[in-house]
């Protein structure tokens, strides 16, 4: 099985664990950062627990192209265990396929894409996340040159029966008012944990160092909406 690196600490603070069973209950969340202060960088998006301010630093990736917010929102958030193959909570769960497999296909194909930033050069983070948002809407996401790639790579994993690849370790966060058709409504985040929940361990992360990350002030007004930017 691949060697996971691991989720990293913000700032040198502790993670506390949160399972991926829906029987948990939702968490509160934040949105803390942008990758470099844009939404548009995609991989990392930076999200805490509220009710562990500055000690429950997560890295993320949005896979929800259609959605917005600002650094400082805050919502109620479901956790899956993309493992269980239970996505009954998950914000894309319904989206029409060949078959009722198909939406749980699209979590994979992402997940696989999730777990290939822990060996692939930060430089493909910002492809890897728009190929992401392109496997759920690929009616208004940009998807070129390193995107489509990354589409090809996840379709060839998935045919493939996606070998050497722990699921158990991808994690989706997403609003508990799960098809929320506000623009303005919070987003649906991908991160890895272990088999035990989103507990970040000591490593060596492939993740952009802290103070690449802008925080933005909490007074900007919301994104009204991603299709408009796109």
């Amino acid at each position: 099985m691949r060697k996971l690196a691991l989720l990293v600490l913000l700032f040198g603070g502790a993670v506390a664990a949160y399972a991926g069973s829906s029987s948990s209950g939702p968490v509160e969340f934040s949105l803390v950062a942008w990758n470099d202060g844009a939404w548009q960088n995609g991989y990392p998006y930076v999200i805490e627990a509220v009710n562990d301010p500055g000690q429950s630093i997560l890295f993320a990736m949005c896979d929800d192209y259609f959605h917005g917010g600002m650094p400082g929102d805050m919502w109620q958030a479901n956790i899956t265990q993309l493992g269980s193959d239970n996505i009954s909570q998950a914000r894309f769960n319904n989206i029409p396929g060949p078959n009722g497999l198909y939406p749980l296909l699209l979590y994979d194909e992402a997940g696989w894409i999730l777990l290939q930033t822990l060996d692939t050069p930060r430089s493909q983070f910002q492809a890897m996340n728009y190929a992401v948002w392109y496997l759920f809407d690929p009616s208004q996401t940009p998807c070129n040159g390193a995107c489509q790639i990354w589409i090809t790579n996840a379709e060839n994993a998935a045919s493939n029966h996606f070998p050497d690849t722990d699921f158990d370790k991808v994690y989706i966060v997403t609003p508990v008012n799960q098809h929320d058709p506000n623009p303005n409504g919070p987003q649906e985040f991908l991160a890895i944990g272990t088999d035990s929940g989103l507990i970040p361990n000591p490593g060596n992360p492939t993740v952009p160092e802290p103070g690449t990350f802008v925080l933005i002030g909490s007074g900007v007004a919301a994104i009204a909406g991603r299709r408009l930017l796109s």
